[in-house]
């Protein structure tokens, strides 16, 4: 045997008893929701009937799905004779010609095109939303495979939130929650000692399912749940009349990400957010070309005057041949440029559509902890939020009365010779 009811707690059983098509599980740490995930994941690709069948697992960063899921893949899946374990790839192809695929979500596009039978999503509270509603959820659909989000929360918002608010208004969906006080799983007296070794915000979060604690270490996380209380978290309609800017995070191996957005006196307004998975930045042009908007400038980090080596061009004179007007971001410490994002925040209204995934990378941005240390590190996460939120402190630390004028011909009209602007930000008040 494979997996039996012995490799289940009581509240585990209850769990996989309940499940629909979709489900949502809230559940406190050492529950064993990795466990049951895995082993869920297991039991579906050993049951499916379909041709061909996939079934995946998702954690936030690859390295996560590496440390904490692939050892259950392993340990559980190991115990079928003739299962073969694909180590570099993370995938292991079942007897039956199942395959267990582990990813991440920190490149959401990198599993575009994929089908699937069953996914899981581990931690879904750190995930950027279209990672479930343009990638994986349009993966489920020709062969109606379903769904488990496990995790702890992340504040009032975000994917994770999302759809645990929506379960209950759709029989497909199923929703859990388990608290630690409730289930018996980790006993009074550790209960206890974890209370007075974490802060309360902590032990709410990571015990008690609070959805009202904030993301440890996030950099805006105030000035993001400012945003949201005076209703600058909205639907912002754009100007017609006014000029549409974008600050741009230049990617190679990651995500190319895009902040499109007006000003109004002092005021800016985000209206779009994009990002690009590779694509050069030709496609990356047309696609703003087709979204329609009268365009004025573009902001580019420092580095873009590096050279390519495949080319001999930097990013600066390649945009500069589609047309494209850049001012050039100042070079600065990323701290700084944080502390000058973070005073930028209450100038600006988010539309909340347009703008939905980079809304929830500002949230999300924060320090990196360095778990054998216990420590914050004086530096940011790198993972999928990063993207955006770079995106926008190249917004936040360029000098923006650059951005007057603007163009007076066609949109990205290839005849125009880019500009790269030396920043000098003056003594001018907005």
């Amino acid at each position: 045997m494979h997996i039996t009811l012995s490799d289940f707690r009581p509240h585990q059983l209850e769990v996989i008893n309940s499940m629909q098509r979709f489900n949502v599980l809230l559940a406190h740490r050492r529950f064993g929701k990795t466990v049951l995930a895995i082993a869920t994941l297991i039991l579906k690709a050993l049951e499916c009937d379909r041709p061909r069948p996939q079934v995946h697992y998702f954690c936030p960063t690859y390295a996560q799905a590496k440390r904490v899921a692939w050892a259950y893949v392993r340990d559980y899946a190991g115990r079928i004779p003739g299962v073969l374990f694909n180590e570099a790839e993370l995938k292991a192809t079942l007897p039956n010609g199942a395959i267990i695929q582990l990813g991440s979500a920190d490149n959401p596009d990198s599993s575009r095109g994929i089908y699937s039978d069953w996914v899981v999503l581990d931690e879904p509270a750190q995930m950027p939303p279209d990672m479930w509603y343009k990638v994986l959820r349009p993966a489920l659909s020709d062969r109606k495979g379903g769904c488990l989000m496990i995790g702890t929360p992340a504040g009032r918002h975000g994917l994770f939130y999302d759809c645990y608010e929506y379960a209950p208004k759709d029989g497909d969906w199923w929703r859990g929650e388990y608290k630690a006080s409730q289930t018996g799983i980790v006993d009074h007296a550790e209960l206890v000692s974890a209370r007075a070794n974490m802060s309360y915000e902590e032990y709410q979060q990571e015990f008690e399912c609070s959805w009202d604690a904030s993301i440890k270490g996030a950099y805006y996380a105030r000035q993001m749940q400012e945003a949201d209380l005076a209703g600058r978290i909205a639907t912002v309609a754009p100007d017609s009349s006014q000029l549409v800017h974008i600050s741009l995070d230049l990617g190679i191996s990651d995500a190319t990400a895009a902040w499109f957005f007006q000003l109004d006196g002092n005021r800016i307004k985000l209206i779009e957010y994009a990002e690009y998975t590779n694509m050069g930045l030709p496609a990356i042009v047309d696609d703003w070309r087709k979204r329609g908007h009268l365009y004025g400038k573009v902001i580019v980090p420092h580095d873009v005057n590096v050279r390519s080596l495949s080319t001999g061009k930097t990013r600066l004179e390649t945009l500069g041949t589609l047309g494209v007007d850049c001012i050039v971001a100042p070079s600065m410490a990323v701290m700084d440029g944080i502390e000058m994002a973070r005073t930028t925040i209450p100038r600006c209204t988010f539309d909340k559509d347009g703008c939905r995934d980079g809304i929830e990378a500002l949230r999300q941005y924060r320090a990196d902890w360095q778990e054998k240390k216990g420590v914050m590190a004086l530096r940011p996460l790198h993972d999928w939020s990063s993207h955006g939120a770079d995106s926008f402190r190249y917004l936040a630390t360029a000098d923006l009365h650059d951005l007057a004028g603007g163009w007076s011909g066609d949109q990205f009209n290839p005849q125009r010779i880019v500009r790269s602007s030396g920043y000098s930000r003056g003594t001018a008040s907005w």
